[in-house]
């Protein structure tokens, strides 16, 4: 007979003619230094504030860039660097709405959202994509403008470059820093953020290029790399849109194989099947059917399920809900040997028993 085991005191039935539970069964991860999560794995709390250190981080050097173009612009009367740094306001405004998606994410579990409030994270991501649809059209409006000939091309001094090039070395800071922490935290929205930074690289790129080729007498040029330029920022939109729907429409977050390959491994265990995973990065949902030795009884049966539950939580980065049906094993089928005392409950070799 089957049953459900997700919290202490929720047992798996065993089957009643099942003899009695092998010696050294009451092995308990929990007592064991080789079964202690990896200091890696962050509760979601403090990957929360991790993560807001780094966009509050950000955030003050955006508004540094963006200052500092538009302080020039505005005493030079160069247009061109003045609308670049107002729109790198726009990665500024992304921190605030990055911060408040972390806040709102971090929030535990409760009556109304048994799953927590990880989505809110998703959802200011999506923003972030949002705003990179929003900066392609506007320099492919500005390049088709160009392109006609409405309006002219930059002129720049020694000093503009300068200030572009500081700039432009504090993004590719930026992107690569938030790309780092994104993969380190498990966080969607430091992904999108560092993807909306890398594209502002770009611009300014583009900036710096026109008044090159202007120069070199190609200012045709600059209108073709400006439209480039645009479409790979929107391509870079519909990416991060993508992929945060992924998360939203509870698409599989880890590849089935991968967590057999873990639970194949724990003592007691027999088999693994109907694998599902859901989520976002530090935020990963799975749940399993597993079968077990079926001769345990409810208590030993119990304590295998959630040595199922600790080692996906263990060997899987961002899972942080396990959900397993436990279910005997077929008779005569093979099943990982149990520990004695208090070795490991993993098995230790390719040996299976059978009972």
């Amino acid at each position: 007979m089957a049953a459900l085991a997700r919290l202490p005191g929720l047992a798996p039935l065993a089957d009643a003619t099942a003899p009695s539970p092998l010696p050294g069964a009451a092995w308990s991860p929990a007592g064991s230094a080789d079964a202690q999560a990896p200091t890696s794995q962050l509760s979601r709390a403090e990957a929360a504030r991790r993560v807001s250190r780094v966009l509050w981080l950000t955030l003050g050097l955006n508004l540094i860039v963006a200052a500092s173009k538009i302080a020039y612009g505005h005493a030079t009367g160069v247009l061109s660097i003045r609308a670049d740094g107002f729109h790198s306001l726009t990665d500024s405004v992304n921190n605030l709405v990055g911060l408040m998606g972390v806040y709102f994410a971090s929030r535990p579990a409760d009556a109304g959202h048994p799953y927590g409030h990880a989505k809110f994270e998703v959802l200011a991501a999506g923003v972030v994509g949002l705003s990179l649809l929003g900066m392609a059209y506007d320099v492919l409006t500005s390049a088709a403008t160009r392109l006609f000939g409405h309006a002219p091309p930059p002129h720049l001094d020694a000093l503009a470059f300068v200030v572009l090039a500081v700039t432009l070395g504090v993004n590719l800071l930026v992107a690569r820093y938030e790309r780092q922490q994104a993969e380190r935290l498990g966080s969607p929205f430091l992904a999108s953020d560092a993807a909306h930074t890398s594209s502002d690289v770009l611009v300014t790129l583009g900036v710096i290029v026109t008044v090159g080729l202007v120069q070199a007498g190609f200012g045709v040029l600059d209108s073709v790399m400006a439209l480039g330029i645009a479409g790979f920022i929107a391509w870079t939109g519909v990416q991060v849109l993508r992929q945060n729907l992924r998360y939203l429409a509870d698409a599989a977050a880890l590849e089935p194989a991968a967590v057999q390959a873990v639970v194949v491994r724990v003592a007691g265990v027999a088999s693994a099947h109907k694998i599902r995973t859901r989520g976002a990065p530090g935020d990963i949902h799975v749940d399993l059917h597993v079968q077990v030795a079926r001769h345990l009884n409810v208590v030993d049966a119990h304590r295998v399920t959630h040595w199922v539950i600790d080692a996906i939580k263990r060997q899987l980065p961002g899972v942080t809900d396990v959900v397993v049906h436990t279910e005997p094993a077929s008779e005569g089928q093979a099943f990982n040997p149990l520990p004695e005392g208090d070795a490991p409950p993993l098995a230790t070799s390719m040996g299976r028993a059978e009972r």
